[in-house]
């Protein structure tokens, strides 16, 4: 998730709304590996927070150049314009995230309200709908993994203290629902964003998002739980 130690603090410090602080972190991050993507997205979003609207835009624009085959590139630059007020540029960023990655229930999502707003209710109903399915996906599979792990756990705990050969290993891909959703929250998609303000913690949920770990998580169960090899 971290592409260097400035980057982890630069985060920490962001999630802890030291903006200043996070600043230069995220500046001496990117020394460190100029014009990474991931850092500049998460540094576009300390932007946003700050309420500085053309540096935001230009790192999450930038990342964006820099990783087009990611969906959440459009989908972060997509809330950002719709944050500032630019709906129809959003849309456009929401249709090409959905196009990238239609299995983004977030972006599906956040597509439909904008066009619940301009008054398309049959294509907000649709990607409404979209996002549902998509987020019913979600919690089946993590259902899945809270099983796998609830029997591991139970096997250990009967067996008492394994040797050094069979010791429990970790699980074999970060729990989805942690990077997902920062604090634990499942995917609710009509809930995901309001026309109330938008505060601090809901701007991070649906910007520092990593959609990959869904993916493998996906085909991690469709394999059986077991690694690719």
């Amino acid at each position: 998730m971290y592409i260097n130690s400035e980057h982890k603090k630069a985060q920490e410090l962001l999630d802890e709304q030291k903006f200043e602080k996070s600043l230069l972190a995220f500046n001496k991050a990117l020394s460190l590996d100029p014009n990474h993507p991931d850092i500049l997205s998460h540094r576009g979003v300390l932007y946003l927070h700050m309420n500085q609207k053309k540096k935001c835009i230009d790192d999450l624009e930038l990342s964006l150049r820099l990783d087009e085959d990611y969906g959440f590139r459009y989908a972060a630059l997509a809330y950002a314009k719709d944050y500032f007020g630019d709906i129809d540029a959003a849309i456009v960023l929401y249709e090409k995230a959905v196009q990238v990655d239609p299995d983004d229930a977030i972006s599906h999502n956040n597509l439909g309200l904008l066009m619940e707003k301009r008054g398309y209710q049959q294509k907000a109903k649709d990607n409404f709908e979209r996002a549902d399915r998509l987020a019913e996906i979600q919690d089946d599979m993590l259902g899945k993994l809270d099983e796998l792990e609830a029997r591991e756990d139970n096997f250990i705990s009967n067996n008492g203290q394994q040797t050094n050969g069979q010791q429990k290993k970790d699980n074999p891909l970060p729990k989805p629902g942690s990077q997902m959703k920062p604090q634990g929250e499942r995917l609710q998609p009509k809930k995901l964003a309001t026309d109330s303000p938008k505060t601090f913690g809901s701007v991070s949920k649906d910007l520092v998002t990593d959609k990959n770990v869904f993916k493998e998580f996906v085909a991690f169960v469709k394999n059986g739980f077991k690694l690719k090899k």
